[in-house]
């Protein structure tokens, strides 16, 4: 039995309406690319009107990267969770980066993969790639310097952090290319070459 509450009928409507949308952005994206698909299309698609459109999505780039706080929120947890604390080295996140890679492809984002194949193949979103890339990296150097004591991180931190999420960026670059399933072994195999 579920311990989660049933959601009322309010909020199954939007959660419905909230993946029409999405799955209609993606599907125009795919079909005509990032930058030809407008608005009112993805709209008309998702059978909803531009201003429904709006009530959930601030842009059509935001169709994209909707879990952004979520990602780094998610990272920050498995990186706080590793056995080993002792330690602000690469090595020491190889595991909570792969097992923050393994959780992406899962039920809670069924289109990770078609969204990051987007994403990685757009160059009009590279900006915006960049923006989650670098908040990923404050965000766990942020952690591993509170780990520390620290209320900032030092440059060791960064550099830590960095490495790192180098290593989980480039699996994502080249999970599209690859099984569904990949990720997480692309990003361990990541590491093998940093820590070798």
């Amino acid at each position: 039995m579920s311990t989660e509450p049933r959601r009322g009928l309010r909020e199954r409507n939007r959660a419905r309406t909230y993946a029409e949308i999405t799955e209609a952005a993606l599907d125009l994206f795919e079909r005509q690319g990032f930058d030809s698909t407008t608005v009112d299309q993805i709209a008309a698609a998702a059978d909803v009107s531009p201003a429904t459109f709006f009530r959930y999505f601030a842009t059509k780039e935001d169709v994209l990267f909707a879990d952004e706080d979520t990602s780094v929120a998610d990272l920050v947890v498995a990186v706080a969770a590793r056995p080993d604390r002792s330690t602000s080295s690469v090595s020491a996140l190889a595991e909570p980066l792969v097992a923050f890679a393994e959780a992406m492809p899962g039920p809670a984002s069924p289109n990770s993969r078609r969204l990051t194949k987007l994403v990685m193949a757009t160059p009009s979103l590279a900006s915006r790639s960049l923006r989650i890339r670098l908040h990923w990296e404050r965000s766990v150097a942020t952690q591993l310097a509170t780990e520390e004591g620290r209320s900032t991180p030092t440059l060791q931190h960064t550099v830590v952090a960095s490495v790192a999420v180098s290593c989980l960026t480039s699996g994502l670059r080249h999970w599209p290319n690859s099984s569904p399933s990949a990720l997480a072994s692309m990003v361990r195999e990541a590491f093998d070459y940093i820590t070798r």
